[in-house]
């Protein structure tokens, strides 16, 4: 049986989940500016309620950003924390590739494009494909003015609140936000795979325009 810790708080959502074997707890609620004195005593709690103790995880997965600075910040180190004291490895996704990933649970879409409006006129942009239920995307930060939703494929979804910036999108979830939940198939994934990484990778991605197209697995 594998036990996953995921946690989640790059947006005003903290989610925490939490898989033992086939069952998942999930916590996700809108905390504006509470996730630092918050995130421990959810992840106490939902560890309690479905009777683990840190001991018992094999993995924690954690998503890195891009968004609220201190939010990312705070679920990666969190997720090192436990990890480097209970000898864990796991994995990090995008925001906004936790976003693609709901979509494609709902609608089996190929192609999705994940947008996540900044405080600067910007908009935070992940292109995602699938492949065998795994993921792959790039990530970009551009001008909102610079974003052309007729470079895309007709069948792309869209998903995100950036949806809401552009009124010529049509099949989006625009008031979704990343959940921790997404991460858990993945790394059941990952681990038939052994391709979990060292706490030492669980980095914020921080996205600039030095860094736009930037490609993870």
């Amino acid at each position: 049986m594998t036990n996953i810790l995921a946690i989640e708080t790059s947006t005003d959502n903290c989610s925490v989940s939490v898989s033992k074997g086939s069952e998942t707890l999930n916590f996700h609620e809108f905390i504006p500016k509470k996730h630092t004195e918050r995130l421990l005593g959810v992840i106490t709690n939902i560890l309690e309620e479905s009777e683990l103790n840190y001991e018992d995880l094999n993995a924690v997965s954690v998503g890195a950003g891009p968004g609220s600075y201190t939010g990312i910040r705070l679920s990666c180190a969190v997720a090192q924390g436990i990890a480097f004291a209970h000898g864990l490895k796991g994995i990090t996704l995008s925001s906004l590739e936790l976003l693609a990933l709901e979509v494609y649970k709902r609608t089996s879409a190929n192609t999705v494009v994940s947008l996540l409006e900044t405080s600067s006129n910007q908009v935070y942009v992940g292109e995602s494909s699938f492949n065998s239920g795994d993921i792959e995307s790039t990530f970009s930060l551009i001008d909102i003015n610079s974003f052309q939703v007729e470079n895309y494929p007709v069948e792309t979804y869209f998903v995100g609140q950036g949806c809401s910036l552009f009124s010529d999108i049509k099949d989006s979830l625009p008031e979704e936000f990343p959940r921790a939940s997404s991460l858990i198939d993945i790394t059941n994934l990952r681990i038939s795979k052994d391709q979990l990484v060292e706490p030492e990778k669980f980095l914020p991605i921080y996205l600039n325009n030095e860094d736009s197209w930037k490609k993870i697995k």
